[in-house]
């Protein structure tokens, strides 16, 4: 018997033609694949023609055997569908009785109170994080509230001393402020006390303040040289001098 094996492989592999190195190498073809190969033709080729007006012979069977025949056929079906109809009402016995059902519904209650107190564990765990996180929480927004108290009193208090300085300047300056009480001294000392802020500046630096050019009153400036004054200068210092 492994002779014959071994003569069907070694023909089999001739007839696939698969190189002696391969089977040398110790790597051996399956022989699950190839065991069942026959040389045919392609099946995209046609009919022989040889074949082609070829009638098969319908085989011709007893009356006797083909009437035996049926009979075993009925008996084989018959026994298959008892057994397949015994299993079908098994299968249904373990699926629809009332104690399969029962069964089942305990089951099933198990197994939700079993989800049931696995999720109150993670409900507590859940909980018990939660708090842990509210109270890092409430303690953080604690300082930054604390914080933010203590630059609102710093800010505060920075304003408040602004606002006392202003209004302290303003109680400084309103001593200065012209009233109906004393708006007829304040109009006196304005015509007493004419301001002019005209002045000019002639090429060597001289200042002459005034609209009319009077000599500087502040000892920084340079008192001006006639010399260089206008014609226009010494007319107006003539007037004046003549009044």
């Amino acid at each position: 018997m492994a002779r014959l094996v071994t003569n069907s492989l070694q023909l089999c592999v001739s007839q696939l033609k698969i190189s002696s190195k391969f089977l040398d190498s110790g790597k051996s073809p399956c022989v699950q694949c190839i065991r069942c190969y026959r040389p045919r033709k392609p099946f995209w080729l046609p009919m022989a023609k040889s074949k082609m007006f070829r009638i098969t012979k319908k085989p011709s069977i007893p009356t006797e055997e083909r009437i035996e025949l049926e009979r075993l056929y009925n008996v084989w079906r018959t026994n298959v569908k008892s057994i397949q109809h015994h299993f079908k009402e098994q299968l249904m016995a373990q699926t629809t009785g009332p104690e399969v059902i029962e069964e089942r519904r305990q089951r099933a209650l198990e197994q939700q109170a079993n989800c049931v107190r696995e999720n109150d564990l993670w409900n507590a765990e859940v909980a018990k994080l939660r708090e842990e996180r509210l109270a890092r929480d409430a303690a953080l927004r604690e300082k930054e509230i604390q914080a933010a108290l203590a630059q609102h009193e710093r800010k505060q208090k920075a304003l408040m001393e602004l606002i006392d300085d202003n209004v302290r300047k303003e109680k400084e300056a309103a001593k200065t402020y012209i009233t109906p009480e004393n708006i007829d001294e304040a109009i006196e000392n304005a015509l007493s006390s004419i301001v002019d802020h005209n002045f000019c500046i002639d090429r060597e630096g001289n200042i002459f303040k005034g609209r009319y050019g009077k000599p500087p009153t502040s000892p920084t400036d340079k008192k001006p040289t006639m010399s260089h004054a206008s014609p226009e200068r010494q007319n107006t210092q003539a007037v004046e001098a003549s009044s």
